[in-house]
């Protein structure tokens, strides 16, 4: 943005520079003894205005919230057997897999 508002200023500097070095004839012409020139402003004010807005203009952030994750651990479960029985670890015949099981006294 900075490189457009100083573009936009040097065009408008040498634009006015090559205006002036041609003498009073050119713009408004010669009234009697004086250079006749009533809207000449105009241009350069907006000019200058346009690129004073673009250099007083603040920047705008935009910033996205990120998602929030979240990692839960498994919670264990630990119970006691029922009286009379006692855990006992047994490999399942049909699976192959060794599981903790509750077994009668």
């Amino acid at each position: 943005m900075k490189k457009l508002a100083l573009t936009l200023s040097l065009i408008a500097l040498l634009g006015t520079a090559n205006a002036q070095a041609h003498g009073p004839y050119r713009m408004g012409g010669w009234h009697g003894g004086y250079y006749g020139c009533g809207g000449c402003w105009v241009a350069p004010a907006l000019i200058g205005g346009v690129v004073g807005y673009e250099l007083a203009r603040p920047n705008t952030v935009v910033v996205e919230q990120q998602p929030s994750i979240v990692v839960q651990q498994p919670q264990t479960i630990v119970q006691a057997p029922p009286v009379g029985y006692h855990w006992q670890e047994m490999v399942n015949p049909q699976t192959g897999v060794k599981q903790v099981v509750a077994v009668p006294n």
